[in-house]
């Protein structure tokens, strides 16, 4: 199931992508309350993260809204009154970002073969996980831009299939790791690469680098994990104004899933609604040394996930009270 927050209007709902519609299921929830179905407490849904809290509970549910909608619909192509404003055109909605306050975005680094020869050259492998965070600031949807400051010279794009938790846990052992995952979103790892290595001290500012607002465009859509059984063989590629930079898939990792849950649940609780980006391999700009300007168009694919689609945009520096 693939599911997707899109807004029609001011509102934003949570909906499953069906083909190319889109079923509200706050409004399918509320069809299964009706005869004959059996009667049951509403489930409240703000958003995908009280979504995921529910855990299984409101996966079935959303299940349950898909198969009553397809059964109506049967081979009709044109929606019937008795489903109008619950399927929607997915043309004619805004999606959002699927998730745009997880608890956490905890992002790797180096974790591909390709792309840690390629920013560190013949250095060891990294033996155990680089891990950084980004604030939600930094989060936008399909179709956003990404500002730049106008200082930034360097701005750099990563292509990352971004593992989203379901379950709450602590010391999960690497066996159970996959029963915390909810499923699986596209995340674009944006970097200001004029700050991977301080010439004062020799060593990178992460924060600077990695945490700026708009630094980390989401989606387009949540894929259940069950959609996916094997993530690693995953084909991510990425192309800016429709020149292909990256196209690898997740054979390359050094540290598989599993793993990086488990040693990230040893040093905070992962919750759900949390985002772990799973790293980017070769073919970034700091390779390359084409770094994106305002006016380029970023689009980030991972297969049986989805698009991507960003814009760059230069930031003009005035004060701004939030």
């Amino acid at each position: 199931m693939k599911l997707a927050v899109f807004r029609t209007g001011r509102e934003a709902r949570l909906g499953v992508v069906w083909g190319e519609k889109v079923i509200d299921l706050n409004a399918g929830f509320k069809m299964l309350l009706k005869p004959p179905h059996p009667p049951r407490k509403a489930l409240p849904i703000q958003d995908m993260r009280s979504f995921l809290a529910q855990g299984s509970t409101a996966i079935r549910m959303a299940r349950r809204v898909e198969a009553l909608v397809k059964r109506k619909m049967g081979d009709q192509r044109r929606v019937p009154p008795v489903l109008k404003g619950l399927v929607i055109d997915l043309n004619k909605v805004r999606l959002l970002p699927p998730i745009s306050n997880p608890p956490k975005i905890l992002c790797l680094a180096r974790n591909y073969v390709s792309h840690a020869r390629e920013v560190a050259g013949d250095a060891p492998l990294p033996q155990s996980l680089l891990v950084f965070m980004k604030p939600t600031t930094a989060i936008i949807g399909p179709g956003d831009s990404v500002v730049v400051p106008p200082n930034c010279q360097k701005l750099d794009h990563e292509v990352e299939l971004a593992v989203v938790i379901g379950k709450k846990g602590r010391y999960i052992p690497s066996e159970k790791a996959m029963d915390h995952v909810a499923g699986y979103t596209i995340i674009n790892d944006i970097s200001d690469r004029e700050y991977i290595v301080q010439k004062e001290t020799q060593r990178v500012n992460w924060f600077f680098m990695k945490a700026q607002d708009t630094f980390a465009p989401l989606g387009p859509y949540l894929v259940l994990k069950d959609e996916i059984k094997d993530p690693r063989v995953l084909r991510l590629r990425l192309w800016v104004n429709g020149e292909l930079r990256q196209d690898s898939s997740g054979e390359d990792m050094i540290f598989m899933i599993p793993e990086i849950i488990t040693q990230i649940s040893r040093f905070v609780t992962l919750e759900p609604g949390d985002v772990i980006a799973t790293g980017t391999p070769t073919g970034t700009s700091f390779s390359t040394k084409q770094y994106l300007k305002a006016g380029d168009v970023v689009e980030c694919e991972i297969e049986r996930i989805g698009r991507l689609k960003n814009f760059i945009k230069l930031e003009k520096p005035i004060y701004r009270k939030r």
